[in-house]
């Protein structure tokens, strides 16, 4: 299985949860998504990420780069 990836989301579970019910598209909310289940630590994999997302590994490591940044 792949190494598991280091991310530190600066964002709160609580901000999170909340703008995640607040989101209005789906794009939207696959990031959040993806940002809450590193906070709470329920996924610590990109290609699980992936999969419960339908999205590829590259994708969601894209998704963690451009928010590094």
């Amino acid at each position: 299985m792949a190494r598991p990836f280091v991310i530190e989301v600066a964002e709160s579970e609580t901000f999170l949860e909340k703008s995640l019910k607040q989101a209005k598209t789906g794009f939207r909310k696959e990031r959040l998504q993806m940002l809450w289940w590193i906070k709470t630590k329920q996924i610590r994999y990109r290609q699980e990420i992936g999969e419960r997302l339908g999205r590829s590994p590259a994708t969601i490591s894209r998704w963690l780069s451009l928010y590094r940044r």
